[in-house]
């Protein structure tokens, strides 16, 4: 691939990821927000919501003046756009919760849909969020874990990580004379000279279980 080709691709992804931060994807709902949406959506009265983990999505608890505990789930603004594959998600987990297995099941909606489409206002002007109120399976999120060998879960030197791509360099010589070899190459040496150094000050990401 001519290395054009590489420079406009890169372009292009500098583009797309200014317009995606732009668009604040990830929900920003306040508590009175989802109070009101428990009671318009699903008809419950919440005596308590609390925020839990979340990467870019927002989950919050909710107990139930009614009874029940259950977790509100509002999707982001990008995969709110796929209902289809919120769909499947939603059907995997009650076809795991009918065959014996500890897992979340979604509850309908006073209209009898199991998600939402809402319009919300969340400090950067209305954006479309799918929402599900799942039922609560309690349990410890591993960010809140505590053992003796946790330190395993980083899995040093992972080359299916992120945190370790110039590991792949010792791999790419299996694209000879493939044009994605020099793609390839150009994302490790950008790797390698601009992120690391920054790498220390990123945010990691935590586990959501919800």
């Amino acid at each position: 691939m001519p290395l054009t080709e590489v420079t406009r691709l890169q372009r292009n992804w500098k583009q797309y990821s200014a317009v995606m931060a732009a668009q604040h994807v990830k929900p920003n709902f306040s508590q009175p927000q989802v109070a009101e949406l428990v009671k318009r959506l699903f008809g419950l009265t919440p005596s308590e919501i609390r925020p839990l983990p979340s990467y870019d999505d927002q989950n919050f608890y909710v107990a139930a003046g009614e009874g029940g505990e259950f977790v509100l789930k509002i999707m982001n603004s990008e995969d709110s756009k796929e209902p289809k594959l919120i769909e499947m998600q939603t059907y995997a987990m009650s076809f795991l919760q009918q065959n014996g297995l500890p897992a979340q099941t979604a509850l309908p909606t006073t209209s009898g849909q199991l998600m939402s489409l809402e319009e919300m206002d969340c400090g950067y002007g209305c954006q479309k969020y799918l929402v599900r109120l799942l039922t609560y399976l309690p349990g410890t999120t591993i960010s809140e874990m505590e053992h003796p060998h946790l330190e395993v879960l980083q899995r040093d030197n992972f080359n299916g990580s992120l945190s370790y791509i110039p590991l792949l360099e010792k791999c790419t010589n299996l694209l000879d004379g493939d044009p994605l070899q020099e793609v390839i190459n150009s994302v490790i040496h950008q790797f390698k000279t601009i992120v690391i150094s920054k790498q220390p000050n990123f945010r990691k990401c935590e586990y959501d279980i919800y």
